[in-house]
């Protein structure tokens, strides 16, 4: 049977103070793709005490030592690769899996909002990651189309042109789009694209975008969102990788009057089924 997971992080119980002045907690992020014959996908992986819930996620979904056959990173925050450099760095957790291939595509000629080219040292710490596991590199293209034991991985969007968002925000806008199909649902990653990101890919691929299941972008926060790609998407089960304080906020007057939220909001109604990494891990049929 394929599926896939969505792993309850440990940083989404947070239930301290969110937004207005203090920090908006990083949630974390991380997604397992199990095909019908047991091959592996994981989508980023969350903080690095996340590392060892993700291992045991690998390990019962695998026959002997877990082979990931791809292990993508959407974009270089510590929420999202952490997980991964932990195992990497640690030869312990390494020895448990293999990893053969790390897919991941950060523009080194990207300058975040103070005008540095965070990239480079985000690049850099990919290919150590890379060199330690004994994995091949990959950088999808824009379209680029990937093959995984009949299931279909479709690259969206990457920042192939950053002038569209430089100085605008951190590496969150260099986050990779992409799609999988599975034999009966589609699935629709994000990472934490903001909106700039979904605007782009509206213009590329507007009839193409239709999909079962969504991961909300950045965590379904008020910073992202955009109305015209919920709509061309039209998920009815949504993915919420968020913490308990910042699912609280969203759904408070404490951003009424944000329109992305408005817009974010609308996508959660117009699901069937939300999923929150707060409320623990679940597993859904492909």
């Amino acid at each position: 049977m394929e599926k896939l997971i969505q792993y309850g992080t440990k940083a989404s119980l947070f239930d301290g103070p969110f937004g207005n002045g203090a920090p908006w907690h990083a949630a974390g992020m991380g997604y397992v793709i199990v095909t019908e014959q047991k091959h592996l996908i994981v989508i980023d992986g969350g903080h690095p005490q996340d590392a060892e819930e993700i291992l045991a996620l690998l390990e019962a979904n695998a026959n002997g030592v877990p082979v990931v056959d791809l292990w993508i990173i959407t974009h270089h925050h510590g929420d999202h690769m952490g997980a991964l450099q932990r195992i990497c760095e640690t030869p312990a957790l390494l020895a448990r899996v293999k990893i053969e291939k790390l897919v991941w595509r950060y523009p080194e000629e990207f300058l975040d909002a103070n005008g540095v080219a965070v990239n480079v040292q985000g690049n850099r710490t990919m290919y150590a990651l890379a060199a330690l596991a004994d994995a091949e590199v990959l950088h999808p293209e824009l379209d680029q189309k990937l093959t995984v034991d009949g299931m279909e991985l479709h690259f969206l969007y990457y920042t192939y042109d950053c002038r569209i968002v430089n100085r605008t925000a951190n590496c969150n806008v260099c986050s990779l789009v992409f799609t999988v199909q599975g034999k009966q649902k589609k699935v629709m990653f994000t990472g934490d694209a903001y909106t700039r990101n979904l605007q782009v890919v509206v213009w590329l691929y507007r009839k193409q975008l239709k999909c079962d299941i969504l991961q909300m972008p950045h965590h379904a926060l008020c910073d992202t969102g955009l109305l015209d790609f919920y709509k061309e998407v039209d998920a009815k089960t949504v993915l919420i990788p968020t913490c308990i304080a910042g699912d609280r906020a969203m759904h408070s007057d404490q951003y009424a009057g944000n329109a992305k939220r408005g817009w974010n909001l609308w996508a959660e109604e117009n699901a069937d089924t939300v999923y929150k990494t707060f409320e623990g891990t679940v597993e859904i049929e492909l």
